[in-house]
């Protein structure tokens, strides 16, 4: 993309659009595309923001965790390429929907980015694959 990272994604996967904030590219699985919101339930949306990686990640949590609809599973630290970062996974409810979603958030410069796989519950595991494929072929170009 134009925002100095590349990366790797599935074969089958296309480019999707995101309603969430601050994305600059988001990748999906077009066989998980829920017929009622035309929305794909199988994604990896990456985010870019200005600030500070410990800040604006335990400030994020404070406030989902603080809401009953998401559910901690598991954090820590991970290396990803020659870069520390936090790895944040979790439930979340939507309705009669849960989903499981892996949050990574890397600090390059002033900027934050966070790579964000979502998957139905039911699904996630299965989609592991998938998005180690993301994962670990990200890097920063530039």
């Amino acid at each position: 993309t134009g925002d100095n990272i590349t990366f790797e994604y599935p074969a089958d996967w296309v480019i999707a659009n995101s309603q969430a904030n601050d994305t600059i590219v988001a990748v999906a699985d077009p066989k998980s595309v829920n017929p009622q919101t035309g929305y794909a339930q199988t994604l990896v949306v990456i985010q870019k923001r200005e600030g500070d990686l410990y800040q604006m990640y335990n400030r994020n949590y404070a406030i989902l965790f603080n809401n009953s609809s998401y559910q901690r599973i598991s954090e820590g630290n991970i290396t990803l390429g020659s870069f520390q970062a936090l790895e944040n996974t979790y439930f979340v409810t939507e309705g009669d929907v849960k989903k499981k979603q892996m949050a990574i958030w890397i600090q390059r410069g002033e900027e934050v980015y966070v790579i964000l796989c979502s998957a139905l519950a039911s699904e996630f595991d299965k989609e592991k694959a998938n998005f180690d494929i993301i994962i670990n072929s990200f890097k920063f170009v530039g």
